[in-house]
């Protein structure tokens, strides 16, 4: 559900809402309730503004529009309409017109307590001018460009804030700044209009209600204030108990307060719960009691993700550096017997694991180099020697860094490295997307290519099919 966008694990929702016409360049969109014109200006700058509505010819829309501003402004400085609700409403429609938002917010701040039959006629405008706002710094967001996208959704906020989502894409971006005060800030008045009845049953701002709690605890866990992070994750769990990384995460909160016995029967819920969770849930609460050094409970999370889907390239990894890591950390108090024993055993144990890691990535030193090690766990010198030469002598590497749903499709990325200080020709390579069940989806090759001394290659396949759930691939015919 949650889309990990730093490394510190904050959520994000990024949506761009369809376009909500402003009426610039378009007929004059009347108002939804009744709006007495009263005074003949008032009934002149309608005209007007029907007029710039209706004429193709750019300069006639600008003079009709200079009108309407003209007899509004008179009639209210000179013609003793300051109070007529009308004048300040077409006034304000002739600001929307002109994308003046200074000006809309003003003037329809005046006209509301005037017209309140118009409140959501008045809001609907409000709305319009916030759309394109909104859209257009949720497009600076992606392009990397905070600062532009702040000073729009302050002004998108500025004109409406009877929504959600640009408090929330403020948050996101205070979040990546590490400004994480004005962060929590911005997440809580995301929080407290997500909530409100008009937005509450609304289904597009469900991801933005779950990951503004989400993201508060994890700013405070990542500030160390840990009961408030324990009390945010237990809130967001509320709706959501199954969740690993805020069951983890609470957990992990509650342990570094020093509330040790709600943590670990948290962690041991984990696992309690591993079977109405995805499989995916479930590699990702291997990942959070791994870095929780809950080494066992992650080694048996993993191995139980991986026995829905045991060709998933990463949980593969991460279990067998997890057998690794629980080798290492044998009791060195132990006979020295003991200690041979414990260590062989969690070597034999990554052996298998890492024997099918090897096979469905092949050209990975990382994978290698776990093969080694398991292999040196067993008392298997030679083999160990030679996993070793096989590093050496591996003239390019193949990395996969992305493999992840992208709508109809999957989004994989990665790079292709030579490891060796003159050019080096790399075969081609036969890219397999599996289901679960280990059935063939579909299969994508890369052709044969020459990379410069130490040059890199990009990788990019949007492989599509039913139930596609891991990767390997094989290097040659």
């Amino acid at each position: 559900m949650r889309i990990g966008l730093l490394a510190a694990g904050i959520a994000v929702a990024m949506t761009t809402l369809g376009t909500d016409a402003t009426g610039q360049g378009r007929a004059f969109v009347p108002p939804q309730c009744d709006v007495p014109k009263g005074h003949y200006l008032v009934s002149s700058a309608v005209l007007y503004l029907q007029n710039a509505g209706r004429t193709r010819f750019q300069d006639q829309r600008q003079r009709d529009l200079r009108d309407a501003r003209r007899v509004l402004l008179e009639a209210i400085t000179e013609k003793d309409q300051d109070q007529n609700g009308s004048a300040w409403y077409y006034l304000a429609r002739y600001y929307q017109e002109m994308r003046d938002l200074v000006g809309a917010d003003s003037a329809f701040d005046r006209a509301a307590p005037m017209l309140p039959d118009c409140a959501q006629d008045i809001t609907d405008n409000r709305r319009r001018l916030w759309v394109p706002l909104l859209n257009a710094a949720v497009d600076r967001i992606k392009a990397g460009d905070n600062e532009g996208a702040i000073a729009q959704l302050r002004e998108a906020n500025a004109i409406f804030a009877s929504e959600p989502p640009a408090f929330y894409y403020m948050g996101q971006i205070f979040a990546n700044l590490q400004q994480r005060d004005s962060a929590i800030a911005y997440y809580d008045q995301a929080l407290a209009i997500a909530r409100r009845p008009e937005n509450a049953e609304k289904e597009q701002y469900a991801d933005i209600r779950d990951n503004a709690e989400f993201n508060i605890a994890r700013i405070y866990h990542i500030d160390q204030k840990y009961d408030s992070a324990a009390a945010w994750y237990a809130r967001f769990r509320q709706h959501d108990p199954t969740d690993a990384q805020a069951t983890t995460g609470q957990a992990s909160a509650l342990e570094s307060a020093g509330r040790i016995e709600e943590a670990l029967a948290l962690y041991d819920s984990v696992l309690i719960m591993s079977d109405s969770m995805s499989t995916l849930d479930l590699f990702q609460a291997g990942v959070a009691l791994f870095r929780t050094r809950r080494l066992q409970r992650a080694a048996e999370a993993f191995e139980r993700g991986l026995e829905r889907n045991p060709h998933f390239r990463d949980a593969l990894f991460n279990l067998a550096n997890t057998y690794l890591s629980l080798a290492n950390d044998v009791d060195s108090t132990l006979p020295k017997a003991e200690q041979e024993r414990l260590e062989r055993e969690y070597g034999e144990k990554m052996v298998p694991v890492v024997n099918r890691l090897v096979a469905g990535d092949p050209a990975s030193t990382a994978a290698l180099r776990l093969l080694a090690a398991a292999l040196q766990l067993t008392g298997q010198p030679d083999s160990t020697l030679a996993v070793l030469e096989r590093i050496e002598a591996l003239p390019f590497e193949i990395t996969i860094s992305t493999f992840e749903p992208a709508g109809s499709s999957f989004d994989v990325r990665g790079i292709i490295t030579n490891l060796r200080s003159e050019g080096t020709a790399v075969p081609a390579v036969t890219f397999e997307y599996l289901t679960e069940a280990g059935e063939v989806v579909q299969s994508i090759v890369l052709e044969s290519r020459s990379l410069e001394p130490e040059g890199m290659a990009p990788i990019a396949m949007a492989p599509v099919g039913e139930g596609i759930a891991a990767w390997r691939y094989r290097v040659g015919s």
